[in-house]
């Protein structure tokens, strides 16, 4: 049985509420259900205060076998913020304009990017591990967020 969480925005206090309201507890850093596997729907960041716990959580139990995740049109941005194009330094898949700045400013922060064009270790280890994770569920599973 799966339980659909999504749109968390970084909110991890209302997450953990919702995880122990469900019968998840935390063991060993990692929620867990002894029957039932979360599916994260996507939007873990922008908006919300925890943004880094909140990636937290659901990265410890994605990787514990505890949870599938799905890509959010935010996480979706932010990777596609942080990645420069094939036609040269300092082009990126999203542009680096105001308006995206202003988008993805909450998540910046949390992550500590302080020079527009700059990205810190942890941005870059957030974005790496959503990589990895949809390179690896790549051809098994497709999971789509619609709005």
């Amino acid at each position: 049985m799966y339980d659909l969480i999504g749109d968390v925005h970084g909110y991890a206090t209302p997450l953990r509420n919702l995880l122990r309201k469900l019968g998840y507890e935390e063991r060993q850093d990692v929620w867990r259900h002894p029957e039932r596997t979360v599916i994260f729907l996507g939007d873990f960041i922008d908006r919300g205060p925890e943004q880094l716990e909140t990636v937290r959580i659901a990265r410890g139990m994605v990787e514990a076998g505890a949870a599938l995740a799905v890509m959010g049109n935010h996480e979706f941005n932010a990777i596609a913020f942080a990645s420069e194009t094939s036609e040269g330094p300092g082009q990126y898949l999203r542009q680096h304009s105001d308006k995206n700045r202003n988008q993805d400013a909450a998540f910046l922060r949390a992550v500590g990017v302080l020079e527009p064009n700059s990205m810190t270790a942890e941005q870059s280890k957030i974005i790496e591990w959503r990589r990895k994770h949809i390179a690896s569920n790549a051809g098994t599973r497709l999971f789509l967020q619609v709005r």
